[in-house]
């Protein structure tokens, strides 16, 4: 199976294809404003690297979020657009399965991402080695996010990972900090939607929260001067 990896939800656009488990190209650049401009000449130069087209992809992987309002809507935009005339399945992938997915390991504990999401809050999930959710995604403030990551563990050890992790104080001592990368690999990405079941239809966003930016009000809507 080829499948084309899309991530432009968090500080990163990237994106890579793979042949089964075998990356065949990949292209990575930090940012926090730009995906718009970025994200379709990468994927020119992915397919490119990769000496295949369009076409040829069997599926698109996208993260829907959570993230940046703007960001997630530039990648599941791209998406929707390749499967247009194409036989190409877009499957969504949340960005706190896809930073777990590159935490997963054979040993025990469970593994909670957390990513700064500012206004005083954090993203957090929380899964098991295999991927299995413990905790679906959800905003919260950190205290009340290792409040409710701690009632799901069981007891069980807990990696943290992502940006939010530092954000949430005095952790249990089986706890810890990972040393994993706080941005989304898209190698993950393709990996996940390759395994996902047969999408039911076109990924939808995740927002757990309503965008920072607010529109300006009305001119109807101003109060007169008396």
């Amino acid at each position: 199976m080829l499948t084309l990896g899309l991530d432009t939800a968090l500080q990163r656009c990237s994106v890579a294809i793979l042949r089964g488990d075998e990356v065949l190209a990949k292209q990575c650049v930090d940012m926090e404003r730009g995906h718009a401009e970025h994200l379709a000449p990468m994927a020119k130069l992915a397919l490119g690297e990769a000496g295949i087209s369009v076409a040829d992809l069997d599926r698109v992987g996208v993260v829907v979020g959570p993230g940046g309002f703007t960001g997630v809507r530039v990648a599941l935009a791209f998406a929707r657009g390749l499967v247009i005339g194409t036989n190409v399945q877009a499957v969504g992938v949340t960005s706190l399965e896809a930073l777990a997915g590159a935490s997963q390991s054979p040993g025990e504990g469970l593994i909670a991402p957390v990513v700064d999401a500012r206004r005083g809050q954090v993203y957090a999930a929380l899964y098991g080695q295999k991927g299995e959710v413990v905790a679906a995604p959800f905003v919260a403030t950190p205290e009340e996010t290792l409040q409710r990551l701690g009632d799901k563990t069981g007891g069980q050890a807990v990696s943290l990972i992502g940006s939010g992790g530092p954000l949430l104080g005095p952790i249990p001592s089986n706890w810890m900090l990972s040393g994993a990368s706080e941005q989304i690999d898209p190698v993950v990405v393709a990996r996940l939607a390759a395994r996902a079941p047969m999408p039911a239809g076109s990924p939808a966003p995740l927002y757990l929260r309503a965008p920072d930016a607010k529109p300006p009000k009305s001119e109807g809507s101003r109060v007169q001067p008396q």
